[in-house]
């Protein structure tokens, strides 16, 4: 908290008004006539569309940043007024000007569609448009609009210059789309083959943390040049404009452009062309096929994930070669880096693409040069003193991944070690956990990646070592053409994309741990309301069986009695309805409070960090300093870790898409992250035709089925689980299921987690609420393992 602490005090202090002011005029830019016309106008505002970052970026509480506000801002200082600036959707912002409830458009470009209404100033800002495709995939035959003929291309459907320049192209098909989150979810899901945007797509990619694409090619016929468009009744205005736009000098424009874009931003997906001799031209047309193996668990380096796709450091430069040079890779998935090793040595295999060069690999393999490096660390467990350096581990037994470097290197430099090879690091670690190693001598990178994967937070780094990865691509010896190919497609990868291929990956973090106060504090007080519902309804009950009693005795006597009681018995089923009531209604507050909580997670401070990470990283890429270029290097980490850490906080606090989609795509949701962050593997599946759910039900059964999810990973010590929903009989079942230890239906009822919990009783009663009921099925009796616990809610409760 003293690291986001001290980000949101450097925020802060960023310059994000909505309003910008003026600073010292320059006095003699403007005539008399000039200053009277200004002083005859004194309310000046322009809208500016709002999903354009970095040109206007939301930092909370209806502020804004980026390069349009401070290039407005700079405009007024140079001509001694203020212009105030408002940002929203750009159809609306377009439609507030041609009805002259805004005075014109920041970042307009000059269309002769708009000229009936506009006029406009000297154009300032240049914007550029750009292809972007899914990693892997192929670029098109043809730079331009003519080479995406036949595909289907999604664009925002608000710019109107980039649906003209589709237009000019029959042949593909284009597909509109509102956000950058849905053109984003388009793309990686293949309802478009491509899209097409400006940097702010990129900028959004960046800032959600969102893998598998981006920029690949800058479009010739997507320049533009940007000035603001003004009322055309104001032409004054575009005079005194255009003098504060010339008075902006070059060196001033490109500190802004720095500070919001980066020195580089324009380099984005175009590699330098790479210049093969015709001697290695005839090998790849020799050799259509390269196999490719990886060490299948050696994630971020390289690794196959769930759905066995290769993916990687490793791969994402294997794939920005084979792009530019026009080889096809074939990727072969062994169990072991060992087994892809022999694979490779019994000739089934082409190339190794991420192996440390030490001496004696290097006369085994012909190596290319190192592309990337990571140092390789001790770890153990965390009550373990700091160890220091590599003599700490003399006569102790220490894990290593068998045929690793790590592995040469200790079994050669110090046989004083006592060597535990394990098949993997997941292995090793292992190992560690059970006692069977004192250490474990691994990649950092990878390791600290699996560490953080699978939530073995009681083992850490507590020691150094000075051997170092560093890694490059191996062939076969008798392969020396490929090795040369290889090498030339890695020389012409520029600095900036191996700095966004590093990024990408070895900036991943998992954070295993929650925060849970805020939600033990509204369980504490739902189980309060609970138990005064109980011990109410409980002493109601009383009552009512005495006064019965006394009816039943003196029924001839006290006809009265029986009517008022009567009577005093509606009122408290009354009141036991509206206390019903009220339970819900505090489960539904209880997740539109969380909801709102993550909304404003994302909203403020995630983006306030994603602007503080933007600026360092382009103060990072001046690097005259080292020093200073470390202590930047270290600020960009602390940033990335504290959004992965935002980011994951909102999803535990409530995940967005219960709102947005409904139970069966958050169902969806807790299968997936569930397995990603506990190792369980969790399937879900929903039934057809299943009938909308209305939010109380939504929202009740969310909560219980993430309570049994919970269970199942503290309880059950399961490695398989199911979600699944249907409509049965007339009633919606969700169930969950796991294949672990079982649960005794002989108990009463089993104990809550330690530190608190909902409980399955606690669980019963909330599902009363909507009245629906928990059944119970466990393998104990019958020896069998597994648990399958079932929801059961009446199909009139479903609204």
């Amino acid at each position: 908290m003293n690291r986001l602490a001290a980000i949101a005090l450097a925020l802060s202090l960023l310059p994000a008004a909505i309003a910008v002011s003026p600073a010292v005029a320059a006095a003699d830019l403007l005539i008399p006539s000039e200053r009277a016309w200004l002083a005859a106008h004194p309310r000046i505002v322009l809208g500016v569309g709002a999903e354009w970052p970095p040109d206007v970026i939301q930092v909370g509480e209806g502020r804004i940043a980026g390069f349009a506000v401070d290039h407005l801002r700079l405009l007024g200082d140079k001509l001694g007024i203020e212009i105030g600036l408002e940002a929203g959707p750009w159809h609306a912002m377009v439609a507030a000007a041609e009805s002259r409830r805004l005075d014109g458009l920041m970042l307009a470009a000059p269309l002769s569609e708009r000229r009936n209404l506009f006029l406009f100033t000297d154009d300032f800002h240049t914007v550029y448009l750009f292809l972007y495709q899914r990693d892997g995939d192929p670029l098109p035959p043809l730079p331009g609009i003519a080479g995406l003929a036949g595909r289907r291309i999604g664009y925002l459907q608000d710019v109107l210059r980039v649906r003209r320049l589709l237009a000019g192209e029959p042949s593909l098909v284009a597909v509109p789309l509102p956000s950058q989150a849905a053109l984003t979810e388009a793309l990686l899901t293949g309802a478009v083959d491509a899209a097409i945007g400006a940097y702010d797509l990129e900028y959004w990619r960046a800032s959600n943390g969102v893998l598998g694409f981006g920029p690949k090619r800058m479009l010739p016929e997507g320049l533009a040049r940007l000035g603001i468009s003004i009322r055309k009744d104001w032409p004054e205005l575009v005079g005194i404009l255009n003098k504060g736009l010339a008075a902006i000098t070059g060196e001033e424009s490109a500190a802004l452009r720095r500070r919001w874009y980066g020195r580089d931003h324009l380099v984005v997906g175009d590699v330098p062309a790479t210049d093969l001799s015709a001697e290695e031209q005839a090998w790849i047309a020799a050799h259509p096929v390269v196999r490719v193996g990886l060490d299948p668990a050696w994630a971020p380096v390289e690794f196959f994930d769930e759905q066995h796709r290769p993916q990687g450091v490793s791969v994402a430069y294997l794939r920005l070669i084979a792009e530019r040079l026009g080889l096809r890779l074939a990727f072969v998935e062994t169990q072991s880096w060992a087994a892809a090793v022999a694979q490779f040595d019994a000739g089934n295999l082409d190339l190794l693409p991420a192996v440390a060069a030490t001496p004696s690999r290097r006369q085994r393999f012909d190596l290319t040069e190192p592309y990337v490096s990571f140092p390789a660390a001790i770890f153990s467990a965390a009550d373990v003193a700091y160890l220091g350096g590599i003599e700490a581990l003399r006569g102790q037994v220490v894990a290593v991944i068998e045929g690793d470097a790590v592995h040469d290197w200790l079994r050669e430099q110090h046989p004083e070690i006592r060597l535990l090879r394990a098949p993997d690091t997941a292995g090793a670690l292992r190992a560690l956990r059970r006692g069977e190693a004192f250490a474990f001598v691994g990649n950092l990178a990878t390791t600290s990646y699996s560490i953080g994967a699978s939530g073995l937070t009681q083992i850490k780094v507590l020691g150094e070592t000075p051997f170092v990865y560093r890694l490059g691509m191996a062939v076969h010896r008798d392969q020396p053409m490929l090795a040369a190919i290889l090498q030339k497609g890695l020389d012409a990868i520029p600095r900036e994309k191996r700095d966004a291929i590093y990024h990408d990956w070895v900036s991943i973090r998992y954070r295993v741990e929650a925060d849970w106060g805020l939600l033990w504090r509204v369980v504490a007080g739902a189980t309060l309301l609970m138990a005064m519902i109980g011990w109410w309804g409980f002493s109601l009950s009383r009552q009512v069986g005495r006064r019965r009693r006394a009816e039943a005795a003196l029924d001839a006597l006290s006809r009265g009695l029986e009517q008022s009681l009567a009577e005093r018995t509606q009122e408290l089923d009354g009141a036991n309805a509206r206390l019903r009531r009220l339970a819900l209604d505090l489960s539904l507050s209880e997740e539109t409070a969380r909801a709102r909580l993550a909304g404003e997670l994302h909203d403020s401070p995630m983006q306030k960090l994603a602007l503080a990470q933007v600026q360092v990283e382009a103060a990072a890429r001046d690097r005259a300093d080292p020093e200073t270029a470390q202590l930047l290097g270290a600020g960009q980490a602390l940033l990335r870790e504290a959004i992965g850490e935002l980011r994951t906080l909102q999803f535990d606090l409530s995940p967005p898409v219960l709102a947005r989609q409904g139970l069966a795509a958050a169902l969806a949701w807790l299968a997936e992250s569930t397995e990603k962050r506990w190792g369980i593997r969790m399937s879900y599946t929903a039934g057809p035709d299943l009938p909308p759910l209305g939010q109380e039900a939504s929202v009740i059964l969310f909560q219980c089925a993430r309570e049994l999810v919970y269970n199942l990973i503290k309880h059950a010590r399961a490695s398989r689980g199911a979600i699944q929903l249907q409509v049965k009989d007339g009633w919606l079942e969700l169930c969950v299921e796991d294949d672990g230890i079982g649960l005794d239906r002989e108990a009463p009822h089993p104990p809550q987690r330690p530190g608190g919990g909902f409980g399955l009783h606690s669980v019963r009663e909330r599902l009363a609420l909507i009245d629906g009921d928990l059944h119970i099925d466990s393998g104990v009796a019958s020896g069998a393992p597994g648990t399958r616990m079932r929801i059961r809610l009446p199909a009139d409760r479903l609204e």
